[in-house]
């Protein structure tokens, strides 16, 4: 059996969000788009470890690390490098295992 992808658009859930909690799409899409800058924000800033918990089971995070630390320093030659990661929680992942049985 061949599995199938479904790609969520920002708009689709946007609308999702708007029928579950009644607030209007302008105030979701300008809620949405300002978390977004703050992440970059957060993450550009002048720490080189950011971690930010975006909800309840997710924590996402940036590190910047020296290019010469790395394995790449033999062909990156500037600067930092970025690395970003993203870590759900044991009890997100067991109550989406469990919406998942449901479905």
């Amino acid at each position: 059996m061949q599995e199938t992808k479904k790609c969520y658009s920002q708009k689709e859930i946007i609308n999702i969000i708007s029928e579950d909690t009644g607030c209007s799409i302008r105030d979701i899409t300008k809620v949405l788009n300002s978390l977004c800058q703050v992440v970059k924000n957060k993450f550009s800033d002048n720490d080189h470890i950011v971690e930010l918990k975006l909800f309840p089971g997710l924590k996402v995070g940036a590190k910047y690390v020296p290019t010469r630390q790395s394995n790449l320093s033999d062909y990156i030659q500037s600067g930092d490098m970025l690395f970003l990661s993203a870590e759900f929680s044991r009890r997100f992942k067991d109550s989406v295992r469990e919406l998942h049985k449901q479905a």
